[in-house]
This record gives structure tokens, C-alpha cells and sequence, in this order.
């Protein structure tokens, strides 16, 4: 999942699916019937690489390469290092790598006499040198990189490497030329650092370097444009061609901070490339891609929190808190389920009512002003019910959020009226890894997506799936979403493994992991995890907490589940294993199951 490297394939490495232990009582199962391979169809070539793309680049010492070869028996090798084959040709090394154009040269030994080759280049830098002698400048060394648009209080750092010992300094457009201190003597790195003060304006134009003195000073214009602004700030709206709602994260490219829906008003304090920097509170920014919203110019958004109405529903109760406009806000639940908290942010509380129709779920509801602009309504849940899960909308003049409480669950039949949402990861805009022999993430996925609709069904749940078909384009913030609209009670998404770049695939044990994100989420998680322990024959990676926004799935209990690595041949043959991936959806099933069972049993 981790990159689009390699789709995958399986290798049998536990006692086939027919001779593992099963409970004594359980049903007979049904037969799998052999299937096709996952994989594409077999290139003629002896040698087949699949990963790393020819002229890749890659600062590492050593990296993986994988493929496959024809016939398997021959022997192998890659750079006179001796690679071991899988029986079905595919392989996967780790060597070292040196900096320049590197080569894998690959060698196969059809006979004595015949031997097949192929070569696959990469690309690694040059480890820093200082610059020679003559006064110069590395203008592939000169930052910043991207564009910038900064606000009073913001820190801009400049620096570039050039010829060491010398006086080097800068200057933002026009203005004065400011010195630029000594980072790394050896090899010739400068550096400075200044606050953009209050009230200062840059027009928007490149940094200008230089290093030297007098008529023999170099220099050198970057690329990236700089700018500071003390007008006022624009104002970004989400767009409501989104899915429903944007990702603000904690950087350009960080992790997921909030969800602002479509329609709220979020002040622009900054620019990174396409990345805008948004204020949600005095104390906390993050920042959205350009795209997603809509600029212009107005006064910052400030809503004015007024009454709120708690009302039963079928699933269990809507809280509506009357907001005079749309802003940002977090949920927050607590860690025993039996209460949320909203921040409503560029908020004002002005609450005088409360008014709860729904005694049997929702206890009681406060609220208070936790900061400046900050609004904090708490709901706290009787001392009988359980968070289920919790989905946020804008009503008209409400911020409402449709609270979930767990779910009628049959004491024999627990899949019995609920509906389980599958999604298998990945489409063909977006395949995910790719195994030694072609397989592809998105298609191993969605087998094994099927392989447990099958048996979810059997047990009596009724099953969705995000990808109906296996073309089926599917975004990532539409997957949770349809588990929403569609009415779900369950959420897995199935994913297969893969590494980044650079990272030993022989440095420990790799094979399935179980991610979890909300409270709601960490017994089902726990529940799969055991069932997973106790069933596939791969090392255990562990139940971990993800910050993925399919696993942020927050109206009903979600997991993420990593069930191989792709790139390995032996779990790539696994996953081309019907019987296997009915293993794995074995587990699922009675890992969900035991979930159900735990919850029904809550007091």
C-alpha cells in the first residue's frame, strides 16, 4: 500500500487451508476452487524487472530490486551477487548501490554456453563536495525551493551552497542585502534566517545570492518567488464540488489535521507552492491545497454559536448546534465512548438553550468558551449506551452531527441485520504496489474483497463494497463517504504491502498489519488483529494506531487491513492463491464476528 511499487502474489507458506486445526463445531467448508493467477500474462524476456523504473532517483545506499525470470531453475545473479528465485521466477534482492549512474546488471545461465542479460539504471546523487577553488555558486543548492507568501511573525530561512571562507549574503527583491552566516565550513553551506515583521511588505520576486566581495563576487537569482503581505488576508471557501469536505493538514504534505465541510470559510495567512496555509484558532493553522477552494476577499470568518437540539433518530440521536455561519471544527470522542466533544473554531459562544429530546441516549449537553475563538460542546451519552460512531453535516444554520449508538446485534446470528462496507484499495488510476511478477495491489485487493463478501454473506450480513466492479474508479474521500450514504455499520478497507525506497525488505520479518484510528475502531481492530494471529502463517506486524483517512472513518467502527506484501515472491504467490485469500477472508469474518459478539455483551 505504501507506494505504487509492485501488485502482488503469494507464496504458500503455512499448511494449505484443509490441514490447519478448526474448531470443532465449526460448519464444513466450502471447497475453493482453483483460480487464475492475479498477474498479467508472462513476458518471453529471461529477465523481467518491475521495480526500480529505469532512471529513477534515489539517495540511498542500497536499495531493492525485484522481477522475474525464465526458467526459475536457471541460476541468477545481479551485479555477481547470487539471487534466489522463487519456484514460480519471480525475486526480490537488496544490494548496494554507489552514487552516479548506477547499474543493476542482471545476469540468467540458460546452459553452459548461453547466458541472458538486462540492466536497469538508477540514478544516486553525489554525496556534497565543496565547490573548487574558484568562487562559485550550486544553484541546485539554493533555498527556498517553492514559492512563499508569508505574514507578519513568519520565519523565511535562505541558503545555498558555494565556494567555503568566503562573506555570502542575500536580499528579498529590492531590498537591502542582509549577511548570511557560515552553516558547515567544510563544505561551503550558508545560511540566514529573518522574521517577517509587522506591517512589512515584499512584492512577490525571487531571493538574490551572493558570495564574494567587491567586483569579484559572484551571483546567483533562485527560482522560488518570496513575497510578504500585511493587507488583509484572502479568504478560502470549500469548494462544494469536493466530496463533501477538504483535508487540512498539518504541513504541505503532512498528516491529516481536519475536515472542514463544503461551504466553510477558513483566513489564508500563507502560500507554499500550491499549499495554502489556513488559520482555524488563534493557536492552531494548517493548510489546504489551492484546489479545493475558492478565494476572495472578505472579513475573516467569526460564527456565533446559538441553540442547541438533540433529537432521536433510527440509529440513535442528532445533535444540531445552531452556528451563525460555517467554520471549522474537530470531534473529539472520549476514550470510553461515552461522551464527544465539538470545537467549533472561530467560534463565539452566545448558547442560552439546550433542549434534549432523546433522555434514553444522550445524557446531558455543555458547552463552553475554551479559548478566545474557540467553542467546546460536550455530549455526554447515558452511563448504559456506547459511542457506535458519529457523522458530521451543515443543516441550514446547524453544525449536526448524527450520533451512532451500537446497533441491534443477534445473539446467534451477529451478522444478521448488519451491512459490512468493503473496500478494496486502490483503482486503475492508481494500481498501489506491483508484485515480482506483475500482480497488481488493486486487483489482489479486490479479490480478496471478494472472497470475504462471500463469506460475510454466508453468515448473514449484508455486504457493500466502494469498488463494485475490478475498474472501478473510486476516490479516496468517496470511500467513506458511500460507507456513510449506504448506510454501513462496519468499514474495512484491504490493502497489500509494500516499502519505500531504500528500506531493507530483509531487516525484519514482514507481513500483515491491522490499523485502527477513532476509540470506536481499537476493539475491532484488537478483534481482527487476534483473528489474523491465530490463522495466517505470516509474521505479525502488529495493531496499530494510523492516521489514514480511510481509517479516520468515524460514523461506525473502521479498520485498515495490510494483509501481505506484495513484494515479496513468496507472498505474492499467496495472494495468487484462491485458497489463501480465502484464508485471509476467513479471518476477517471471525475477527468481525468476535467484534460483534464483544459489543452485543456491553452493558
Amino acid at each position: 500500500m505504501k507506494r505504487a511499487l509492485a501488485a502482488a502474489s503469494f507464496l504458500v507458506l503455512a499448511l494449505p487451508a484443509s490441514a490447519r486445526p478448526r474448531p470443532a463445531a465449526a460448519p464444513e467448508e466450502p471447497r475453493v476452487s482453483a483460480a487464475a493467477p492475479l498477474y498479467p500474462a508472462r513476458s518471453t524476456e529471461p529477465i523481467v524487472f518491475i521495480w526500480p523504473p529505469e532512471n529513477m532517483p534515489l539517495a540511498a545506499e542500497s536499495e531493492f530490486i525485484l522481477g522475474s525470470v525464465a526458467p526459475a531453475t536457471a541460476p541468477f545473479t545481479i551485479n555477481g551477487v547470487t539471487v534466489a528465485v522463487h519456484r514460480d521466477g519471480g525475486f526480490l534482492a537488496w544490494l548496494p548501490i554507489a552514487p552516479g549512474t548506477f547499474t543493476f546488471r542482471a545476469e540468467l545461465a540458460l546452459s553452459s554456453t548461453t547466458t541472458a542479460t538486462a540492466e536497469r539504471r538508477i540514478l544516486v546523487p553525489v554525496p556534497a563536495q565543496p565547490l573548487p577553488g574558484k568562487l562559485a555558486i550550486d544553484p541546485a543548492s539554493l533555498s527556498p525551493k517553492a514559492d512563499l507568501d508569508l505574514r507578519a511573525g513568519d520565519w523565511l530561512t535562505v541558503r545555498m551552497k558555494g565556494t567555503p571562507g568566503k562573506p555570502a549574503r542575500f536580499r528579498l527583491g529590492k531590498g537591502p542585502w542582509q549577511d548570511m552566516r557560515v552553516a558547515n565550513a567544510a563544505l561551503g553551506i550558508y545560511e540566514a534566517t529573518r522574521q517577517i515583521a509587522l506591517g512589512e511588505e515584499i512584492e512577490s520576486g525571487p531571493v538574490e545570492y551572493e558570495l564574494g566581495k567587491g567586483w569579484s563576487s559572484v551571483k546567483l537569482t533562485g527560482t522560488a518567488r518570496v513575497s510578504a503581505s500585511a493587507r488583509d488576508s484572502l479568504i478560502a471557501t470549500v469548494k462544494a464540488s469536493t466530496a463533501g469536505f477538504v483535508s487540512v493538514k498539518t504541513g504541505p504534505a503532512n498528516g491529516f489535521l481536519s475536515f472542514p465541510l463544503a461551504g466553510t470559510r477558513l483566513m489564508v495567512t500563507g502560500r507554499e507552492n500550491s499549499s495554502l496555509r489556513v488559520r482555524l484558532s488563534e493557536t492552531l493553522s494548517g493548510w489546504v491545497e489551492a484546489k479545493d477552494v475558492d478565494l476572495s476577499s472578505g472579513t475573516p470568518p467569526r460564527a456565533v454559536s446559538g441553540t442547541i437540539g438533540v433529537a432521536r433518530t433510527d440509529r440513535g440521536a442528532s445533535v444540531k448546534i445552531g452556528v451563525s455561519e460555517k467554520v471549522a471544527f474537530d470531534v473529539e470522542p472520549s476514550a470510553r465512548l461515552d461522551a464527544l466533544t465539538v470545537r467549533l473554531y472561530n467560534a463565539t459562544g452566545h448558547t442560552n438553550w439546550a433542549v434534549n429530546e432523546a433522555p434514553d441516549f444522550v445524557q446531558e449537553v455543555r458547552w463552553r468558551q475554551e479559548a478566545t475563538d474557540v467553542v467546546a460542546v460536550t455530549i455526554l451519552l447515558k452511563p448504559s449506551e456506547v459511542l457506535w460512531g458519529w457523522w458530521p453535516s451543515y443543516d441550514g444554520g446547524s453544525l449536526r452531527l448524527e450520533l451512532r449508538r451500537t446497533p441491534k446485534i443477534s445473539e446467534y446470528k451477529p451478522f444478521s441485520g448488519i451491512t459490512v462496507m468493503l473496500d478494496p484499495g486502490h483503482m486503475p488510476s492508481a494500481t498501489g504496489a506491483t508484485g515480482p511478477l506483475g500482480t497488481r495491489e488493486m486487483d489482489a485487493n479486490y479479490a480478496i474483497a471478494q472472497a470475504a463478501k462471500a463469506r460475510l454473506e454466508r453468515a448473514g450480513a449484508t455486504v457493500l463494497m466502494t469498488r463494485s466492479d475490478p475498474l472501478h474508479e473510486v476516490s479516496l474521500v468517496d470511500r467513506p463517504k458511500q460507507a456513510v450514504e449506504r448506510g454501513a455499520d462496519l468499514f474495512v478497507s484491504l490493502h497489500n504491502n509494500a516499502l519505500p525506497d531504500g528500506e531493507n525488505p530483509f531487516g525484519k520479518p514482514r507481513g500483515f498489519t491491522v490499523f485502527y484510528y477513532h476509540p470506536q475502531s481499537l476493539e475491532l481492530g484488537r478483534a481482527v488483529h487476534e483473528a489474523f494471529r491465530a490463522r495466517i502463517k505470516l509474521p505479525d506486524e502488529g495493531l496499530r494506531w494510523g492516521n489514514l483517512l480511510v481509517a479516520r472513518q468515524s460514523a461506525m467502527p473502521a479498520v485498515l487491513v495490510e494483509n501481505a506484501y506484495m513484494i515479496f515472491p513468496e507472498q505474492e504467490a499467496l495472494l495468487n492463491d484462491a485458497a489463501f485469500r480465502d484464508e485471509l477472508a476467513r479471518s476477517l469474518v471471525e475477527g468481525l464476528e468476535r467484534f460483534l459478539r464483544n459489543a452485543r455483551r456491553k452493558p
